[in-house]
């Protein structure tokens, strides 16, 4: 009864191997991208000379730098741990940078 459930919602029967493989190559790729993208931020913000755009930068690359560690720990080493350590680090700097585009950002 289980499995003709499982069918009609259209969700494919894996085993836990091949659902455990997907995961980490999903986190990998989630880790790297974002890793990837703090450093363009980052550079950005030591090659720039307006204040402002460099603190937007920074604040943002930092946020990008440590969800990207999250995803490459979460999935390779630490787990949990990283859940409670760089998730909210993260969180911290991405409300950071809301609230510092919010009184100094500004596209004009």
């Amino acid at each position: 009864m289980r499995r003709f459930a499982a069918r009609q919602r259209g969700r494919p029967q894996l085993n836990g191997r091949t659902s455990m493989a997907i995961e980490t190559i999903l986190g990998l790729i989630d880790g790297i991208s974002l890793v990837a993208a703090s450093l363009v931020l980052l550079f950005l913000a030591l090659k720039t000379n307006m204040p402002s755009l460099r603190i937007l930068s920074l604040l943002l690359g930092l946020f990008a730098l440590s969800h990207g560690l999250y995803h490459l720990f979460f999935t390779l080493v630490i787990g949990y741990t990283a859940r409670a350590v760089l998730d909210s680090l993260s969180v911290i700097f991405l409300v950071t940078f809301a609230v510092y585009f919010t009184k100094k950002g500004s596209l004009a």
